[in-house]
């Protein structure tokens, strides 16, 4: 009952025990949660909220609606205007939010990746697989055989950027040659050595004559120059015609002497014998011979009849070079 006897509405009494229990629970939550659910400090305070005064009815004739009113104001004012019951839900509510973001974002970023076709799985290797041994063979002999192109085509590369090699160098033009033949017969008795004589130039396909020097009456030729001379000659002789039917003993030679000195100077010589009634007698060789010296053809019969060189015997010379 209030000052003037009035007893107080039942609605306003049940209000003002619920607030206070409600003050009561709020500010007991907070030292509970840091005890139970907190690390533990050495030094924990504890905020305890100062009880709620319940203003006193002034007036009777206030109905309900201002009481509330009253009771709500004061409640506001006297307050905070956030708990630490309420920081502490908030701080547990949203502490995990980063690390769920991060791993929201991974799956997203896994689940956008778009990989290639996925193709058919690879076949299974068993440990017993037979290795094909001339395939392998193949591929390798294959492998060295392009090898081996690529090489060359390099080579054939570097042969083309290469310059050119120069070009061999072609032999001077020959200043001195000739070639001749015995105008006619030449017989030489037995035991004399004869010089041939009596030649002519053959106006023929294939023959030559360089430079001057030789003299077809004495049958000498006469180095124009000084240097290595390559001779060639070819005697076709034939015994006498009484000496065919009885018989020719003994042996001829063919020399090719220096100023006609077969023997203090090298010469070259052909030693032959008949065999029948007719041979040919073959020299070459290749003599140093000084410019203003000669050389020519001696026939030695060593036989006991006459001999016949006959016509048309070859001798001829080159110069080869100095």
């Amino acid at each position: 009952m209030n000052t003037d006897g009035k007893p107080v509405p039942l609605r306003c009494v049940l209000m003002t025990i619920s607030m206070g229990i409600l003050l009561v629970l709020l500010s007991a939550c907070p030292a509970c949660t840091h005890k139970n659910r907190g690390p533990k400090f050495e030094d924990t305070s504890i905020t305890v909220l100062p009880s709620l005064r319940i203003p006193p009815f002034t007036s009777p004739q206030n109905n309900n609606t201002t009481v509330e009113k009253v009771l709500r104001k004061g409640t506001e004012a006297q307050s905070p205007k956030l708990s630490p019951k309420y920081s502490w839900l908030f701080f547990l509510k949203n502490s995990d939010r980063e690390a769920k973001n991060k791993r929201k974002g991974h799956e997203d970023s896994w689940r956008n990746h778009h990989s290639g076709p996925v193709g058919p799985p690879a076949p299974s290797r068993h440990n017993n697989h037979h290795i094909n041994h001339v395939f392998r063979e193949r591929k390798l002999s294959q492998f060295l055989q392009l090898l081996s192109d690529i090489l060359l085509k390099q080579k054939d590369g570097e042969n083309a950027l290469t310059p050119e090699s120069p070009s061999p160098v072609l032999p001077s033009k020959v200043l001195a040659a000739f070639t001749c033949r015995t105008d006619s017969d030449i017989h030489v008795e037995p035991g004399i050595i004869k010089e041939l004589q009596n030649y002519q130039r053959p106006l023929l396909e294939g023959s030559f004559y360089r430079g001057a020097g030789l003299n077809v009456t004495s049958g000498r030729y006469t180095a124009p120059v000084t240097g290595l001379y390559a001779f060639f000659a070819r005697l076709r002789i034939e015994p006498q015609e009484y000496a065919q039917h009885r018989g020719v003993l003994g042996f001829l030679r063919v020399q090719l002497c220096i100023l006609s000195l077969c023997q203090d100077n090298l010469s070259l010589q052909q030693i032959g014998t008949f065999t029948s009634n007719e041979v040919t007698v073959t020299l070459n060789g290749v003599l140093y011979v000084q410019a203003g010296q000669y050389v020519s053809l001696f026939l030695e019969n060593r036989m006991d009849s006459w001999l016949v060189v006959v016509k048309s015997s070859d001798f001829s010379g080159v110069l080869l070079g100095q």
